[in-house]
């Protein structure tokens, strides 16, 4: 419950439009059970007065059912206008508070989930938080207005009226949720499995290949046929809880009904309420249940809501990979970077990936880091980029820990690389444009050119308007590469990090590229993580990594020399 209150707390940003909502239901319910009661003691009335030959003003009680249908008809249509506002801009504030709070967690706190896992989270999880306002706050909200307007309407006339059917309303505020409380293991164990179902749909339809060709689909089927089959059943008790709940509301109301015909004839025989005023009270009080209506339906989904919301706080409330706790601002020595006995372990009491890294990058010095696979290449590539956070030692930016250094500020300073670059499903100029919104189509073509990507791209038939597909699948994993190096050109930051830009290109297209860069990067920082050393001869200085320290940082090498395996450990 106590995340479903947290939420309740992240929506109070928007208690106005929360409050409008809820007022201009409770107004359409009020005016519905206002158009039963006037219009059951008008036509009552003049029935009574045509068999006595009585007159009535007719035109008051007339003047109020109008008065009462306008503004139940207003009200509903004014209902969903308001009630879908505020539910669109409670929306925008949780996705907004989701993301601005998941960027620091990646990719170092979130490795352990699944795409799948975290797709189901992002996308059913916010889905089904957007509606808790509409389908679960404002129908109590609603529902315990009625209840307190109504009872207090009816005990102007007489107390024991008032409180008794003030008492169903109560027994039905409390009762339904009572109800779907005692079903809570249920939609608990349904709200799960249909988490686990999507996740293991996801993971197939993107692992389908592997699948086909090992001959496992089979049994991944068979495994999703058995997730199905437990969510049914879960769901199916869930439909009986709710219909439970529903059958329950309807009792009420007929109990409500009956208690007020039966307390209202005791007033009647007693003089204290006329026959028309009898129908009136016993029209209030059915009609009033029209706001309890919603209830079991709410009751139902509250478990779904606090499970979704328990999935994403406790995805939001892991704690970063790196801490942003210093109180420097911008970088003011400039652009050299220094690593000052940096050492790193994905667990604090285990093996370290790294160790006693000392290394100064002189602003634009172009350096390559070299070495075998697990050497630590990535992990200190991570570390440069502010992916991670040392487990001791400091890397500072112009004299200034990095983690001191503002995190819009930092990455206009800095550009990366990875390894495996993420491309989104739009077009390859939409895809650049994410660099600098503003570059002009010669601006796109000119990176492209120095990424050596220009050929490919004007030889397809949109040019710079041709959709990349999911996850870049109408690229070539090479391709892919050059496009992710063409956005890392387009920004133009004094720092560049860039792991493995050669991966997956041939010789010839490789050296171009390799070429591009030394012009592109002359006078800025060039930092490149591979294992193709003959590619990037002409670099300031190489730094070979092995088993987590350098164990050789030369300067400038011959254009027919290697690496050497031997000589510093840091280099000023």
């Amino acid at each position: 419950m106590s995340d479903l209150l947290r939420l309740i707390v992240l929506f109070g940003s928007q208690w106005r439009w929360m409050a409008l909502a809820s007022l201009v239901s409770l107004i359409a319910v009020l005016a519905n059970i206002g158009l039963m009661a006037v219009a059951g003691w008008f036509i009552t009335a003049m029935a009574a007065a045509g068999l006595t030959g009585a007159s009535l003003n007719y035109f008051t009680p007339s003047a109020l059912i109008r008065l009462a249908a306008i503004l139940r008809t207003g009200g509903r249509y004014a209902e969903r206008l308001v009630s879908h506002e505020a539910t669109f801009r409670l929306l925008a504030r949780l996705r907004t508070y989701l993301f601005a709070r998941l960027v620091p967690l990646v990719p170092g706190a979130s490795a352990d989930l699944s795409a799948a896992d975290l797709a189901v989270r992002l996308k059913d999880d916010v889905d089904r938080l957007e509606l808790v306002f509409l389908r679960l706050v404002a129908p109590f909200a609603v529902a315990l207005a009625t209840a307190l307007v109504v009872a207090a309407g009816l005990a102007s006339i007489d107390m024991r009226l008032g409180a008794s059917i003030g008492a169903v309303f109560a027994i039905a505020l409390l009762a339904v949720p009572a109800i779907a409380i005692a079903g809570w293991p249920t939609a608990q164990a349904a709200a799960d499995a249909a988490a686990l179902l999507k996740q293991r749909t996801l993971e197939t339809l993107t692992g389908l290949a592997p699948l086909i060709v090992t001959g496992a689909v089979a049994g991944r089927l068979d495994a999703l046929r058995e997730t199905y089959l437990h969510l049914t059943t879960r769901q199916r008790r869930m439909m009986q809880v709710a219909t439970l709940g529903t059958v329950g509301i309807g009792f009420l109301g007929d109990a409500a009904l009956w208690a007020a015909v039966a307390l209202g004839l005791a007033l009647h025989n007693g003089g204290q309420l006329s026959g028309p005023g009898l129908t009136m009270v016993a029209l209030t009080a059915m009609a009033a249940f029209e706001a309890f209506a919603a209830l079991p339906d709410a009751a139902a989904g509250l478990y779904g809501a606090i499970t979704s919301a328990r999935r994403l706080f406790a995805l939001i409330d892991r704690a970063p990979p790196v801490a942003l706790d210093g109180p420097a601002p911008d970088p003011a020595g400039g652009f050299d970077l220094a690593l000052e006995g940096v050492g790193f372990a994905v667990e604090p009491d285990g093996p370290p990936i790294l160790a006693g890294i000392d290394l100064v990058i002189p602003a634009g010095h172009h350096v390559a880091l070299v070495g075998p696979s697990g050497a630590g290449k990535s992990s200190l590539f991570q570390l440069l980029t502010r992916l991670l956070q040392p487990t001791s030692g400091t890397i500072r930016l112009g004299g200034t820990p990095i983690n001191w250094i503002d995190e819009a500020e930092f990455r206009r300073t800095v550009s990366a690389l990875s390894q495996e670059p993420h491309v989104f499903t739009a077009t390859i100029a939409e895809n650049l444009r994410l660099a600098a919104p503003d570059a002009s189509d010669a601006t796109l073509w000119e990176v492209l050119r120095q990424a050596g990507l220009d050929d490919l791209v004007r030889s397809l038939p949109d040019g710079l308007a041709t959709p990349v597909g999911s996850f870049g699948e109408r690229l070539s994993g090479g391709e892919l590469r050059r496009l992710a190096l063409a956005r890392v050109l387009l920004r133009n930051t004094p720092i560049a990090l860039l792991d493995e830009p050669t991966e997956g290109l041939d010789p010839l297209t490789a050296a171009r590229v390799v070429a591009n860069l030394e012009r592109q990067f002359a006078g800025r920082t060039l930092i490149v993580s591979t294992h193709k050393t003959d590619a990037l001869l002409h670099a300031d200085r190489i730094v070979t990594l092995e088993d987590g320290q350098i164990v050789a940082a030369p300067g400038r090498l011959p254009a027919t020399s290697t690496p050497s395996p031997a000589g510093q450990g840091a280099c000023d």
